[in-house]
C-alpha cells in the first residue's frame, strides 16, 4: 500500500559510511563511502508544505506538489566545473558520429569525471536538451521505489524482481515498481473526473526529482510492451495518460540529469548509502559478459580493467546509454552518459561502442 502523508521520517545510518568505506572493494565504492562519510547521511522528509518546482520547460507552468509528497533526498546538483579537456573529447565524439553521417540534432552527450568525486569536472553536446529515454528511465523508477521502500510505502510483501527490471530490462517488473509506487494499476479507460485522480498519483514519479531540484522532467509513462498485461502498446487509461495517438506525450529526459542521478548513486548520495550501494549490484555490467549483454552500447568493448554500472535502453526510434565507467586500479573514474533520438542511432550497433573506446583513451591519456 502506498500512504497518502507521513510525517516526521527520519533515518539514521551512524556506522553504515565507515562499513563501506572500510570494506568496499571497488574504486566507486571506496569513493562514495569517502563522501558519505564527509557530507553526511541523506534524511528523506516528505514536503509538509507545497513547494513549487519550476520545471526548466517553457511549454509548461511551474508545478505545484501536493502535501505530503515523498521528495528525493538530493535537492541541489553537483557543483561542476566545465572543462576543455573533457570538452575537446566530447568533440571528438561529436565529430565521429557525423563522419558517419548521423543525425546530430538528435544527438546529447555528458561526460563527466569523477575521479575527484567532491570536485567533477563536466563537459558535453546538446546535454540539456529533452528526448524521450526508452528504458534509462528505470534508473529514476529503481531510485524512486528503493526511497519509498525504505520510507516504508511500499508493503514488505511486494516482491518485485528488480534484477530482471535492470539487468534484463524487463518491462512487467518496471510496470510492477510504477505500480507500486503510485498505488496505479492499468486498465480500461477512465472517467475524466476518475482519471484525474489516477494522472495525479502517476505524477508523483515526477515531484519525486522535480520537488529536488531536476527541473522538468517526466517519468510517468510506462515502457511497452508488457505481457503481464497482453499489451504490446499503451491502451486504455495509458493511453489516456499519453493524449491519445496523434501526439502523444512521452518519458521525456536529459542526458545532463541522467549523469547527476548516476553521479548520486556513484557517491552514495542517492536516497542513503545503502541503497546506493543496492543500486550500483544492480547495474553493475560484470566484464565476462559485457560483449555478449550489451552489444551495441557502451560497455561492450571495454577491456577487464574497466568497472561497468549504468543503464541501456533502445527501440526502433533510440539508442541510449548511461555509464559509471571505474578502472580497477581506482585511479580513474567518469561518466558517460550518451543519447541518440532517431532511427539512424538504433539501427547503428557501432555507434556506442566507438564513443565509449574514444572516451576511454581519452579518460586513461588524462589520468594515466
Amino acid at each position: 500500500m502506498i500512504g497518502r502523508k507521513h510525517d516526521g521520517w527520519k533515518w539514521s545510518w551512524p556506522w553504515l559510511g565507515l562499513l563501506l568505506f572500510v570494506g568496499a572493494g571497488s574504486g566507486g565504492f571506496v569513493a562514495g563511502g569517502w563522501l558519505a562519510l564527509r557530507w553526511g547521511q541523506p534524511t528523506l522528509i516528505p514536503t509538509d508544505a507545497t513547494p513549487t518546482a519550476n520545471t526548466g520547460n517553457p511549454l509548461e507552468s511551474n508545478t505545484v506538489i501536493p502535501p505530503g509528497q515523498l521528495i528525493y533526498n538530493v535537492r541541489t546538483a553537483p557543483p561542476t566545473t566545465y572543462n576543455p579537456q573533457l570538452q575537446a573529447t566530447v568533440n571528438q565524439m561529436v565529430a565521429w558520429v557525423q563522419q558517419q553521417g548521423l543525425p546530430l540534432p538528435a544527438l546529447s552527450i555528458t561526460l563527466m569525471d569523477v575521479t575527484q568525486p567532491d570536485s567533477p569536472q563536466i563537459a558535453g553536446y546538446q546535454q540539456q536538451e529533452f528526448r524521450y529515454p526508452a528504458s534509462v528511465v528505470k534508473l529514476f523508477w529503481l531510485t524512486t521505489f528503493l526511497a519509498y521502500q525504505q520510507a516504508g510505502l511500499v508493503s514488505p510483501k511486494e516482491q518485485i524482481d528488480l534484477t530482471a527490471m535492470m539487468q534484463q530490462s524487463s518491462n512487467d517488473a518496471a510496470s510492477a515498481v510504477v505500480d507500486a509506487i503510485t498505488g496505479t494499476t492499468s486498465g480500461a479507460d477512465l472517467s475524466p473526473a476518475l482519471l484525474a485522480q489516477w494522472r495525479q498519483d502517476r505524477e508523483r514519479l515526477n515531484h519525486f526529482f522535480r520537488g529536488a531540484g531536476y527541473g522538468y522532467v517526466n517519468l510517468k509513462h510506462k515502457n511497452f510492451p508488457i505481457y503481464s498485461l497482453g499489451q504490446e502498446e499503451p491502451q486504455g487509461r495509458e493511453l489516456q495518460l499519453r493524449g491519445g495517438v496523434a501526439q502523444p506525450s512521452r518519458n521525456q529526459l536529459t542526458t545532463w540529469q541522467t549523469a547527476r542521478l548516476l553521479y548520486e548513486i556513484y557517491t552514495l548520495q542517492a536516497v542513503s548509502p545503502r541503497a546506493s550501494q543496492e543500486i550500483q549490484t544492480l547495474i553493475e555490467r560484470p566484464a565476462d559478459l559485457r560483449a555478449q549483454n550489451l552489444a551495441g552500447f557502451l560497455g561492450a568493448n571495454l577491456p577487464p580493467d574497466a568497472t561497468v554500472m549504468g543503464k541501456e535502453g533502445q527501440t526502433s526510434t533510440t539508442r541510449h546509454d548511461g555509464v559509471i565507467i571505474t578502472r580497477t586500479d581506482s585511479r580513474l573514474a567518469y561518466i558517460l552518459v550518451v543519447f541518440g533520438d532517431d532511427p539512424a542511432y538504433s539501427a547503428n550497433d557501432q555507434f556506442l561502442p566507438e564513443l565509449s573506446r574514444l572516451s576511454w583513451q581519452a579518460m586513461n591519456r588524462l589520468h594515466p
